[in-house]
């Protein structure tokens, strides 16, 4: 027999039509799920984007530097006329600072001489008051002569003018005399008493002659008094003045040395009040700074050599300064605007932020000059200290994963 009786049993009992396999739905639901878990995945990886970020130090700074106020000499700190966030303007009052030396005796040295030259100086004007005075007096009394020289000039003139007509008269008796004495008319004695009188009047008219003489040279020299007493006077006072004004100076100088008032070099913010009153102070430290007008604050940033690979100009920053924690102020945003190319290394200069490596200094700019927080406004202030992220190169998350990949091909090629 040929084929068993089973097989052809079944065969012969075989249902007709094709075979079909049901699957359950929950595998449809599954596999739909797992397609758009995979699809949404796919476009995630190729959509969104991660930046690369190098995180640095840095500090504020103004953008056009900041103006250190410091002591011409040293001192004590005597008051303090401005606060930090006040503007001045240049030339403005800032600080008061005294240097008093004391004498064996106790009193202030600086506060004696000061005194003494003050006692001088009203000497001297004193005696410039009474400089005026008596040039006055003086005047007076010359010009009281001179008018009584003209007076006794006057009568003099006019005596001397009646002489001249005795004189004439008495001549030309003698004349008369003189003939008839010649001619024996009279005798001798008569001659001399005619020639006695003639020789008389001409013995007054000549001892007029020298009065009025005399009274001429007074009258000239008392106006020249007059004229040269002005300018005597300018001389006079303006001596007095000189020591006056020496006096003054010395005495400005030793209030000066004494205490000195430091004034604002140009206009702008204070900030950074470095001593408290009473306090010593030298000319090597700075008593406060000034951020000159129109000049915004930026940072500037310490970046290591080891960072500074793939840094431009334009990234932007995110800054998390350490006065404002950034869970509760937030965070400031602002770019960079420059890339020294000089190396700065830990011993080349002092820095608010303590260096371990070499590094570059880097600046950007911030785009808000204040914090905002519980409705009030927080400005920011030069020297405050931040931790920044520079935002390097952005790609896609599957740019990110697949480069790896990049780097063996990179390495193979």
């Amino acid at each position: 027999m040929l084929f068993r009786n089973e097989a052809i049993d079944s065969k012969r009992n075989r249902i007709a039509g094709d075979v079909v396999l049901i699957q359950p739905t929950s595998i449809y639901l599954i596999s739909i799920t797992v397609f758009l878990l995979f699809a949404l995945s796919l476009v995630f990886l190729t959509q969104s984007e991660y930046s690369r970020k190098e995180k640095v130090k840095g500090y504020l700074i103004p953008q056009k530097g900041l103006v250190k106020v410091f002591s011409v000499r040293e001192g004590v700190l005597e008051a303090i006329y401005v606060q930090e966030g006040d503007y001045v303007e240049i030339g403005s009052p800032l600080v008061r600072i005294a240097n008093s030396q004391n004498m064996i005796t106790g009193v202030d040295l600086s506060d004696a001489l000061i005194e003494e030259l003050s006692k001088q100086i009203s000497t001297l004007e004193v005696e410039l008051d009474i400089g005026e005075k008596l040039f006055q007096d003086d005047s007076a009394r010359l010009k009281q002569q001179i008018s009584q020289l003209n007076q006794s000039l006057l009568s003099l003139s006019k005596a001397k003018n009646t002489n001249k007509r005795r004189l004439r008269v008495k001549e030309q008796q003698f004349l008369k005399n003189s003939k008839l004495y010649e001619n024996n008319f009279i005798s001798s004695a008569q001659f001399s008493i005619v020639q006695d009188e003639y020789l008389e009047i001409m013995a007054v008219n000549d001892q007029l002659d020298r009065e009025v003489w005399v009274i001429q040279v007074d009258l000239s020299d008392l106006e020249s008094q007059v004229k040269s007493l002005p300018e005597r006077r300018v001389l006079t006072q303006a001596s007095l003045k000189r020591q006056i004004s020496e006096l003054k100076a010395r005495q400005y100088e030793l209030e000066n040395q004494q205490a000195f008032v430091k004034a604002a070099p140009e206009s702008g913010v204070v900030t950074a009040i470095q001593p408290s009153l009473g306090s010593r102070i030298n000319n090597q430290s700075p008593i406060l700074s000034i951020i000159p007008d129109n000049s915004p604050l930026e940072i500037e940033l310490l970046l290591p050599t080891s960072a500074a690979g793939f840094v431009q100009i334009g990234d932007v920053i995110q800054i998390r300064f350490d006065a404002f924690p950034y869970q509760k102020f937030g965070l400031a945003f602002g770019a960079i605007t420059s890339i020294d190319k000089a190396l700065i290394l830990p011993s080349d200069k002092v820095l608010p932020i303590k260096m371990e490596e070499a590094t570059y200094r880097v600046r950007a700019s911030i785009h808000n000059q204040e914090i905002n927080a519980y409705g009030k406004s927080f400005p920011l202030k030069v020297g405050m200290i931040a931790d920044v992220d520079i935002m390097l190169e952005k790609r896609t998350l599957l740019e990110w994963i697949l480069d790896p990949i990049y780097a063996i091909k990179g390495q193979i090629g």
